[in-house]
């Protein structure tokens, strides 16, 4: 439902081989010069047998033909070599350019794509599929031209010499050519697909085991974690099974064909040797070059086999890339101050209306929170100032500015998020906290760390700020997490500042320091809240109502108290949980008193 470009289907990866196409034809040029010379030693020794069954012998003749041949294996070589060298480094950039082009993509989606594909599937394009195309860009590639044309001119000069003992050499071949065929309508075609689908679900499997390892053991679900990888795994081996025993027939008629023209080079070069239509040195040249034809031919098709394999992956890198963006502005208006209005905003996805004529307007340096009962749209209208989603109707503005009007670098500098999910890299806290100004210094960092209540805990640590947080942030407890996510935002030092939840695992000390930071890091600043607990909200300037999408009341703490039916019972059931925790912490602390 919501609006994003409409963006032309177009070649993009076509676009990034097009850049490397210089080096990529130079590759070519090369393979195909070293293919023909490869031929080169063929003939003369086919020039040579000649010279030998017919003497006087030349022997000046004969070391010339040697001589050339030694010159024209090592040209060979050499041109191979370099024909290889320069595909693979072409081949390497074009495989980066792809998979930055993906990743710049990947930032300008909406976050719906994310809830609608994997992580393995998206691994397995950025990876395996881009790597496929690596393989073929530098080393498929040169080897299919040069497969081509050994065949096409080994046949012309194969012609030339007798076309007789030449239609022998390739009257198999139609068969070959037939088997390749069935093996491609029956097990390539109809199984690429599948074949790439359960890589993706097996990849994501694995992701997914992995990942939530602490929380399969801690449930004591690792026997049912285990059967779904398993089944993930065993659907990918069969599909690959049934791929092998589909394509069997079919290869085996193949290579067969391609390996069996010597039943008909063999009796025809003998008749016609015997009645004297040819020379011994022309069906010499025919057992030798006929019989060459196997491997050329074997390549190629191989590599024709392949290719639906790699084509299938380039379509979904294709399709990653033509995904719909969320539309850039042109222009790149600044806005006058941090206020942030929405004027009847609407919002859907799935098919599902999520938010409807969502009206308020946090003024600069004033607390809004934005409350309700869980799926009421609060976190999708936090989402929606930074342009995760654009709304499918009405106005989003920062300081007067609608944020479709403003550069992705302007709005994203405006903002700073903390979300109740954190997410840590498998790099040093000092550089995670980094993360929120890459030019901030050492020192700016630790300071962002103090405000936030993250350097006495990281001063304690063996290795302090150089400490690896782990994948996910693993080596951290939730807290931490969020203490070093707060940080971000104070480095960031945007003037607004959105906290989802951000809180929501701090222990009561740590949360009273937190609220200390956040009290100085909003000054000026506009601060939206989303709570659940109200007790962290009752200071706000403007308290948001949200239930099933729509806004139901606001106002301050208490005049909600008094006006809003829902607010009051909201406080009240809240109240009970904090008597019913106390209650609770005491009962704990009576029980472990009398053991």
């Amino acid at each position: 439902m919501n609006v994003l470009t409409s963006e032309t289907k177009q070649s993009i990866l076509l676009d990034l081989v097009k850049q490397r196409l210089l080096p990529l034809c130079l590759s070519i040029s090369l393979a195909v010069i070293g293919t023909l010379l490869g031929l080169v030693p063929f003939v003369l020794i086919y020039l040579m047998t000649v010279e030998l069954l017919n003497p006087p012998i030349d022997q000046n003749y004969i070391w010339i033909l040697a001589a050339v041949s030694v010159v024209a294996i090592f040209l060979k070589s050499l041109c191979n070599g370099l024909a290889i060298s320069i595909s693979h480094r072409a081949a390497n950039a074009i495989a980066c350019d792809v998979r930055l082009a993906i990743a710049k993509k990947l930032n300008r989606l909406p976050l719906g794509y994310f809830n609608q594909n994997s992580a393995g599937q998206i691994k397995k394009v950025m990876a395996d599929d881009t790597e496929n195309i690596e393989e073929a860009l530098g080393h498929i590639l040169p080897e299919f031209i040069s497969a081509v044309t050994l065949v096409l001119f080994t046949t012309i000069y194969l012609f030339t010499v007798d076309w007789r003992m030449t239609l022998a050499t390739l009257a198999v071949f139609p068969i070959a050519l037939a088997g390749q065929a069935w093996s491609v309508q029956a097990a390539v075609k109809p199984l690429y697909k599948p074949f790439h689908d359960s890589l993706e679900d097996m990849n994501n499997t694995i992701i997914e085991y992995v990942r939530g390892m602490k929380v399969v053991k801690a449930f004591g679900q690792t026997a049912t974690s285990y059967e779904k990888y398993e089944n993930a795994v065993n659907r990918y081996h069969k599909i690959y099974e049934e791929w092998v025993w589909k394509s069997l027939p079919g290869l085996s008629v193949f290579f067969v064909g391609i390996t069996a023209n010597i039943v008909t080079i063999l009796p025809v070069g003998a008749w016609l040797y015997i009645s004297g239509r040819i020379d011994m040195s022309t069906l010499i040249l025919f057992l030798v070059l006929g019989l060459s034809f196997n491997a050329p031919l074997s390549k190629l098709m191989s590599i024709l086999s392949d290719g639906y394999y790699m084509f299938e992956g380039i379509k979904r890198i294709e399709q990653i890339l033509n995904e719909r963006s969320l539309p850039l502005s042109e222009s790149d208006f600044q806005p006058e101050n941090s206020s942030v209005e929405f004027h009847n905003v609407a919002f859907g996805y799935n098919n599902k209306q999520v938010l409807r004529d969502i009206t308020f307007t946090a003024k600069q340096g004033t607390i809004t929170a934005l409350i309700g009962p869980s799926g009421a749209g609060k976190t999708t209208v936090a989402r929606l100032i930074p342009r995760f989603w654009d709304a499918d109707s009405g106005e989003i503005l920062i300081g007067g500015v609608n944020v479709k009007d403003m550069s992705f670098e302007t709005l994203m500098s405006q903002v700073a998020l903390v979300f109740q999910d954190i997410f840590l890299f498998d790099d040093t806290i000092l550089e995670n906290i980094r993360l929120g100004n890459p030019k901030a210094s050492d020192p700016e960092v630790v300071e962002a760390a103090k405000m936030a209540r993250v350097h006495e805990f990281v001063e304690a640590l063996p290795q302090g700020y150089e400490t690896v947080a782990g994948s996910r942030g693993a080596k951290l407890s939730g807290g931490q997490k969020q203490r070093i996510a707060i940080a971000r935002a104070i480095l960031k030092n945007a003037p607004i500042v959105v906290l989802d939840e951000a809180t929501a695992f701090l222990d009561p000390e740590n949360e009273a320091k937190i609220q200390e930071a956040i009290g100085s890091l909003i000054q000026n600043k506009t601060l939206i809240v989303i709570a659940h607990r109200l007790s962290t909200i009752t200071d706000s300037d403007q308290i948001i109502l949200l239930d099933k999408g729509t806004i139901v009341d606001r106002g301050c703490h208490p005049e909600l108290l008094q006006t809003s039916e829902l607010y009051s019972k909201m406080w009240q059931a809240h109240s009970a949980a904090q008597d019913l925790k106390f209650d609770v912490n005491k009962d704990i602390t009576t029980q472990i008193s009398t053991r």
